[in-house]
């Protein structure tokens, strides 16, 4: 018996280990991103807002889209997000300007971000009211970053010159579903399934 218990504890040491192993591998490119406002300086540049990774991985597939007013929660929570727009990767310490959001401090509206890191794995940094929340897992739409059906919910930042004009691609939490078996933790999802990942259950709004 002894020797079975000694076992089963080695056993659960190494599982152990290994979890631990596989957890610092991840906090060391994991990206976090932040959204700053920046006023102009003296140098005459014009104020705006910046998407900052703060973490110690680079942020890839960003997508940034915005909402009325967002919870700062997990999850949708009632949230109806609009207007995204895929920017470049951002690495670590790195920032890039959204320029499309003009110059002015109050948009009044919420901001949101979701982005992977190197495995593809989602996280979500949420700005309202001054306030910033980091999520691990996707707590926005699911949108498809390639054509369907011809054309693309996700405009690309370099073709977006300012927000004049109708909102795109709204989505509803009734039309982003979750897997019944995904914690909440993670959202509406916890990795990016591929590059193609087309989200066949996607519908633009009419």
């Amino acid at each position: 018996m002894p020797t079975i218990l000694i076992s089963v504890l080695a056993v659960l040491v190494s599982l152990g280990s290994l979890a631990l192993s596989y957890a610092s591998g991840r906090r060391t490119h994991m990206p976090v991103l932040q959204f700053m406002w920046e006023s102009g300086q003296a140098d005459g540049s014009a104020p705006k807002w910046w998407l900052v990774n703060v973490g110690t991985g680079p942020a890839t597939n960003v997508v940034v889209a915005q909402a009325a007013r967002t919870s700062l929660e997990r999850g949708l929570n009632g949230e109806v997000w609009f207007n995204p727009v895929l920017v470049p990767s951002i690495p670590a310490g790195g920032k890039l300007a959204l320029t499309w959001l003009g110059g002015t401090m109050g948009l009044d509206c919420g901001l949101g971000a979701s982005y992977t890191d190197v495995e593809r794995y989602f996280y979500t940094t949420k700005c309202g009211d001054d306030v910033s929340m980091f999520y691990i897992g996707l707590h926005l739409p699911r949108w498809p970053l390639l054509k369907m059906h011809g054309a693309k919910a996700v405009k690309t930042w370099w073709g977006v010159e300012d927000l004049s004009g109708s909102q795109w691609s709204p989505v509803t939490p009734e039309r982003a579903r979750r897997r019944w078996w995904l914690p909440q933790r993670f959202g509406l999802s916890r990795r990016l399934g591929g590059w193609a990942d087309p989200v066949a259950l996607y519908r633009p709004s009419t």
